[in-house]
C-alpha cells in the first residue's frame, strides 16, 4: 500500500514539476498582462491563490495527522 502511495506522490510532484505554461489566453489579455501594472496584478493573483490554498491544505494535515494518531493507538485497526 506505501509503495503505490509513493508512487502516486511521485507522479503528482513530477506532474506539478513540469507544468507548461498555459498558452490558451487571448491576444488582448497577453497584451495587457506584459505591461508593469499587469505583472503588479499576475504577482497579487498569485500569491492570492496561494493563500487560498493554505486552508485546504492545513485542514487535510489535520485530518491526516489526526487519523495516524488514531490509528498508531488502537493496534487491533492496523492491516
Amino acid at each position: 500500500m506505501t509503495r503505490v502511495l509513493w508512487t502516486v506522490a511521485a507522479l503528482a510532484v513530477l506532474l506539478l514539476v513540469t507544468g507548461e505554461a498555459a498558452s490558451a489566453q487571448c491576444a488582448m489579455c497577453r497584451r495587457a498582462l506584459d505591461s508593469p501594472e499587469g505583472r503588479q496584478l499576475v504577482g497579487a493573483l498569485r500569491s492570492g491563490i496561494l493563500v487560498l490554498l493554505a486552508a485546504p491544505f492545513a485542514t487535510f494535515a489535520t485530518v491526516a495527522v489526526l487519523a495516524v494518531r488514531a490509528r498508531n493507538r488502537r493496534p487491533d485497526l492496523e492491516s
